[in-house]
């Protein structure tokens, strides 16, 4: 099932903040695997024609001049590849790109390809098994209009790979509005992955419902990927629209991934409305975080430990909403002066509140 949309259509204020979160993710991922890498690639998996009715930038644009104005000097390769299986959406999408090609730098390459999405991305990663290929480090985004296209095996395909990464637009309002359609049961077995959804359908209660849903998707990624994470869009009517799920192996590449949604939302809650944002009432709740929540997980898991201040930073991105940023002056600083955590091997010189890398800390 999808949207007919037409060619282009416009820009919804959730869309335009779902290309925020792609766009920071990526400045911040490409000079990272450029830097030691010959060549990179980003995938979009249902790319649309490039612009909005009003001439907003559509995703691959938004790609292409994140690439062409990063201030790091990229000497790799980067090779985009859009997928488009509407052929008046992939011809509108080439000539957009035919216009801004001759602003690119001479390493971005980048092809239009018309066709379906998982048939492609199967191919391609079957046809670089076959030939024993090493795959290049790949960040493949998934915005499809609903939820056909998009099986579960195919995302593994990509998750499978170390060095790839995916972006899912789970789109939770029709998953959920045509779940308990029996035509549909299939499709829904390839989307999840599995038949777990079919619990599902006993459950009435609206915000339940949607918590089980979204548990089943996020289950299903952390088979394949090592860090999941999720951000909540609504629409205007203040219902979830869908999630964008990011899964990767890298550690690093989830504080990144956490740090573009924290942009987006600052509150923590990582969500965001476009009924809040019509009437203004984003900037309401966007002053600073609560962060009792972090202090009070840090004392749940290691009070009585000790533990050294890298895996405890480490922890933080792994295991909680938090950013390594939220860690030291805001919550250890303060748990010092407490005296709810010491520090076992600190020198004579060491300014309390100030943890350094090798410190080690007891929570008493």
């Amino acid at each position: 099932m999808s949207k007919s949309l037409g060619t282009i259509w416009n820009l919804d204020p959730h869309t335009a903040k779902k290309h925020d979160i792609l766009r920071r993710y990526f400045e911040a991922w490409l000079p990272i695997m450029a830097r030691w890498n010959g060549r990179v690639v980003y995938i979009d998996g249902f790319a649309g024609p490039g612009r909005y009715s009003a001439g907003e930038d559509g995703s691959p644009v938004v790609v292409l001049k994140a690439a062409r104005d990063h201030a790091y000097p990229i000497r790799g390769e980067l090779v985009c590849i859009f997928v488009e299986d509407d052929f008046e959406r992939c011809k509108h999408l080439k000539g957009v790109l035919d216009e801004l090609s001759a602003t690119l730098p001479a390493h971005v390459k980048w092809s239009v390809v018309h066709g379906k999405f998982d048939e492609h991305l199967t191919k391609t990663f079957k046809l670089i098994e076959t030939q024993k290929e090493n795959i290049a480090p790949t960040l493949v985004f998934i915005d499809p209009f609903g939820f056909s296209h998009t099986p579960f095996q195919t995302i593994r395909t990509v998750l499978k790979n170390d060095r790839c990464e995916v972006l899912v637009n789970f789109m939770y309002e029709e998953v959920n509005r045509f779940l308990s359609l029996e035509k549909h049961a299939e499709d829904y077995d390839e989307l999840f992955g599995t038949t777990e959804w079919r619990a599902v359908l006993g459950l009435s209660e609206a915000a339940e419902r949607r918590k089980a849903i979204h548990d089943i998707y996020l289950k299903q990624l952390k088979t394949t990927a090592k860090y999941v994470h999720s951000f909540e869009m609504l629409n205007k009517g203040n219902s979830t629209d869908y999630f964008l799920f990011f899964a990767t192996n890298s550690l690093k590449g989830l504080e990144k991934m956490k740090e573009a949604m924290w942009k987006v939302d600052d509150t923590g809650s990582f969500q965001f409305s476009d009924h809040s944002d019509a009437r203004g009432l984003l900037s309401l709740f966007s002053a600073h975080p609560n962060l009792a929540p972090l202090r009070d997980a840090i004392l749940n898991r290691f009070q009585g430990k000790d533990v050294a201040i890298e895996d405890l930073r480490d922890w933080v991105i792994a295991e909680t909403e938090f950013l390594p940023k939220h860690l030291k002056v805001p919550i250890l600083g303060p748990m010092e002066l407490a005296r709810e955590v010491s520090v076992l091997n600190a020198s004579p010189k060491r300014r309390k509140g100030t943890f350094s890398d090798g410190t080690l800390l007891r929570f008493l």
